[in-house]
């Protein structure tokens, strides 16, 4: 009995190596190729200085309650109109919501749905004490060996300006499009972009308008990022993670530091946090991740594409190992970070209250309510008020085998032959939510070049742009207008 059970055991063994091996090495790269298309020169010194001059505009978004920069607006809404003449003179332009821009680009042919190309104005302040750390004054705009310095050059003036002069360049060329097409610019997506993208949506919703697809910023193209991989990879979001934050405030008696309770309010918040870090979501590898995965494992070496081939087994070790990254981790869970605590006033006061405020990045899959639960859950103190400040769910997740995501990776690989194309996840936001009710597919990528330190640019010190990987990003929407036009 022993040996029938060994030999069972062996064949089944066998039979799994086996299986495991067949998917491996039958997960080839796929041999569709694309003729790259050699595009017309542009001036790149002229765009430089027009991105800019945008820059030295100072539309900062500092928060939901204070002042819009209306005058700064202003300036950069004259700027466009001097910078694209054609735009300004042939397309039609509305202003929404005070300071949004909608363009229409009227097609010939009603009966296709039309496109949405994406952009915002605002920028984000410069955290206070670092202005000395940039190597060029934020607000410079300084054009400097082969470099655009300044706020706004990635996020997100950059994508702006790039359809601009890619629309005026088409224009200038008579391009006539069969499909009508939307150039839509907020002024307050740093904020939420309720007042921007969401009065823009609301305007063609109410117009009837229904759209083929919409593409925002979002992922770029990365090299040195991903495991084994060393050619560049576009990755292309198919959806954007949620968005919650939440206030945890402990509630005791107060009174004199010499007599405490057992446990203050300070300690009930500081348990409730450390329980919370301890007791993370769960971390599971869905889509779109796991397209992006499964896009990706043949170019990888072999052990780790024999891991992704046959997640029908292995998942479990793939998913604990992402799950211990930064990045990686991001993709794969509901992640946690708590980034405010406060209580107590003075040393010898107990303080009756003690707030905590996390903020929670949802996987699509997971709603709000679902966060709150696990909270509620891992804090179990019922001297623990939970409330939510702000939040939004994650987005719904766009095809990739529909028209917009195709027709954008054609363009790329048109327009940049050397990388990758992949599915992705957004991990932050974008204004893209706001068009979810007027489009089923939105999608998120600018083709801006990203090493290993380039994500920390992005809201943070030293933000710039190569005027090459500039050029690169205007010839992209200028192929992606001709494509999309029909």
């Amino acid at each position: 009995m022993f040996k029938k059970i060994s030999l069972l055991i062996g064949f089944v063994i066998i039979a799994l190596v086996g299986v495991i091996a067949f998917k491996t090495v039958t997960n080839t790269v796929d041999t569709t190729t694309v003729d790259a298309i050699k595009m017309p020169a542009i001036n790149a010194n002229a765009a430089a200085t027009r991105l800019a001059e945008a820059v030295r505009i100072k539309t900062i978004s500092n928060g939901t309650d204070a002042p819009v920069a209306s005058a700064e607006f202003t300036r950069l809404h004259l700027l466009i109109n001097n910078s694209f003449p054609l735009v300004h003179d042939m397309l039609k332009r509305e202003v929404v919501g005070g300071h949004s821009l909608l363009y229409t680009w009227e097609g010939t042919d009603s009966s296709l749905p039309p496109v949405l190309l994406m952009g915002h104005m605002d920028v984000v302040p410069v955290e206070p004490g670092t202005e000395g750390d940039w190597q060029e004054e934020a607000f410079s705009g300084v054009i400097k060996d082969g470099v655009i310095w300044g706020r706004g050059t990635l996020d997100d003036k950059l994508s702006v300006f790039a359809i601009l002069e890619a629309a005026e360049l088409q224009l200038a060329a008579g391009l006539k499009p069969k499909r009508t097409l939307y150039f839509a610019f907020g002024h307050d997506e740093e904020i939420g972009g309720d007042k921007g993208a969401g009065k823009i949506a609301a305007l063609l919703k109410e117009r009837g308008v229904r759209l083929a697809f919409t593409l925002d910023e979002g992922m770029v193209i990365v090299q040195g990022l991903m495991p084994g991989i060393e050619d560049p990879i576009a990755f292309i979001a198919l959806a954007e993670k949620g968005y919650l934050t939440l206030t945890l405030t402990a509630t005791t008696e107060g009174g004199h530091s010499s007599i405490p309770p057992k446990t203050t309010a300070i300690g009930k918040i500081a348990r409730a946090v450390s329980r919370l870090e301890e007791n993370r979501l769960p971390a599971a590898l869905n889509s779109p991740a796991s397209d992006m995965f499964d896009t990706l494992a043949p170019h990888m070496p072999l052990s780790l594409r024999a891991i992704i081939s046959n997640r029908w087994l292995l998942d479990p070790i793939l998913v604990g190992e992402l799950g211990k990254g930064g990045a990686t981790n991001a993709m794969v869970r509901t992640t946690t970070a708590v980034t405010i605590v406060d209580g107590g006033t003075k040393d010898n006061v107990l303080p009756s209250t003690a707030t905590a405020t996390v903020n929670f990045r949802l996987l699509p899959g997971t709603l709000i309510q679902d966060v709150i639960e696990h909270v509620t859950q891992v804090t179990d103190d019922p001297d623990i008020d939970i409330s939510v400040k702000q939040g939004n769910e994650p987005s719904r997740i766009s095809s990739q085998d529909g028209e917009g995501y195709k027709l954008i990776e054609r363009t790329i690989r048109e327009t940049l032959p050397d990388v990758l194309v992949s599915p992705g996840l957004m991990l932050a936001g974008s204004d893209s939510k706001h068009y979810q009710s007027i489009s089923d597919n939105n999608y998120r990528f600018v083709p801006m070049r990203f090493g290993p330190d380039d994500l920390a640019r992005v809201h943070g010190t030293n933000e710039r742009i190569f005027i090459d990987n500039y050029v690169e990003i205007i010839q992209f929407y200028r192929r992606l207008i001709e494509n999309a036009a029909g």
